[in-house]
């Protein structure tokens, strides 16, 4: 077995993994980033739609950008609502090469990228991580040490917690995601929009959606949570099959091919309940639960988290004190608030609401909102104008309920 000794050991290559990586290598800090595939295009599993603000915020190149959308689209059971756009309101990011980008400027800053080795334990000796990683072809175990561990292993937090321990109660969430080629007309009714589907008909206990990629290329998918729910508990619909229902009856391709199939869990502490640091482990994307919980962007908060990360884990490296509530305290202020009404919207809208329930919202999301105060709502969590709205709204019912109502 080998060993090597780094300063910080980051396990997975996604964009929370990527970004803590590339945003130490360029501080000049030895950093070993490990990717259990063998390639980028093995594990391929994100939609990721967005806004344009994180092309900025990341400095991410023009070669991750699958697709621009200017409209923003909900399907309900019976019907539509359209949110026109003049201008280009976001993007949908390639997710491999978004990843292959961040691996290739970590190595670009001068470190290493060890791809195709999965993790299997760790050990504290002294004051360093000892990591023993295999090999996924042939098996072989190489062992590194590490001065601080980054687990950004996803939901499963596999770095942060051994087999069989003990983590924080946790919601579950689910989604399958067919990547699809279809002809050109097909595709051009569907290139520049983010189509969302709502309602018992298109989803269960959460959303599908079509995303646009290269030309020909959509991505449909569906995703749901585990939570308790009305009448959609005694359904026999799978993710699968709703992902397969949107394309065969509401896209309507009949020869379109299998790009690419996938699926994958999600686990999210409700309340933010995570540890975000534990015997020279830090945790970040998914591993913190840097999700919105009700949909939307997941990578840009797992890249944020990652930079945000790397602030402490440098402070760390230079002093040898331990800053990590700091870490966990400044996280907290800026999305706790955000994601537990993120929480509560979901909870409701996923598994509380009829679909006549969803219906009447989405018709007055579709009435009193512009696409602006939308996408401020399900990208960037200000709520002002929509609660404010709202809350008028509920207003009006109320007196409208007590002076027809009989006593």
């Amino acid at each position: 077995m080998k060993e090597n000794v780094y300063d910080v050991v980051v396990i997975g290559g996604g964009p929370a993994g990527g970004q803590t990586a590339r945003v130490l290598s360029k501080k000049g800090i030895k950093v070993l980033l490990v990717e259990k595939y063998v390639s980028f295009k093995l594990n391929n599993f994100s939609s990721a739609g967005m806004t344009l603000a994180p092309l900025e915020e990341f400095q991410l190149p023009e070669s991750v950008v699958g697709a621009y959308w200017k409209d923003l689209v909900i399907q309900c059971t019976k019907d539509i609502h359209i949110w026109k756009g003049e201008v280009k309101k976001g993007v949908v990011l390639n997710f491999q090469k978004l990843r292959e980008f961040l691996a290739e400027e970590t190595l670009k800053n001068g470190g290493t990228v060890l791809m195709g080795y999965k993790y299997l334990s760790k050990k504290l000796i002294d004051n360093h991580v000892e990591i023993t990683l295999q090999n996924s072809s042939n098996k072989e175990l190489k062992k590194v040490k590490s001065k601080i561990v980054v687990d950004a292993t996803g939901p499963l937090r596999k770095v942060m917690f051994d087999a069989n321990e003990q983590q924080p109660e946790m919601i579950l969430g689910s989604g399958t995601e067919y990547e699809i080629e279809v002809s050109q007309e097909i595709y051009d009714k569907y290139k520049d929009k983010l189509l969302f589907f709502l309602g018992h008909k298109w989803a269960i206990k959460g959303y599908s959606w079509i995303f646009p990629m290269e030309n020909r290329i959509l991505k449909v998918g569906a995703g749901k949570t585990h939570l308790k729910s009305l009448d959609q508990d005694k359904t026999d619909k799978t993710t699968r099959s709703i992902t397969e229902k949107i394309i065969s009856e509401y896209l309507q391709a009949k020869d379109y091919k299998i790009v690419d199939k996938h699926g994958g869990i999600i686990r999210y502490s409700k309340g933010l309940k995570d540890i975000f640091y534990k015997d020279k482990v830090v945790g970040v994307g998914d591993a913190i639960s840097a999700i919105n919980p009700r949909g939307g962007e997941g990578i840009r908060y797992a890249m944020q988290s990652g930079s945000l990360a790397a602030i402490y884990i440098q402070g760390y490296l230079e002093t040898g004190k331990d800053n990590f509530k700091e870490y966990r305290k400044v996280w907290l202020k800026q999305k706790s608030k955000k994601w537990k009404l993120s929480e509560y919207s979901a909870a409701r809208m996923y598994s509380k609401y009829s679909d006549v329930q969803i219906e009447n919202r989405i018709r007055f999301f579709h009435k009193n909102f512009s696409i602006d105060d939308m996408i401020d709502s399900l990208f960037n969590f200000k709520y002002n104008n929509v609660l404010f709205r709202a809350l008028q709204y509920s207003y009006v019912k109320l007196i409208y309920f007590f002076k027809n109502e009989k006593f």
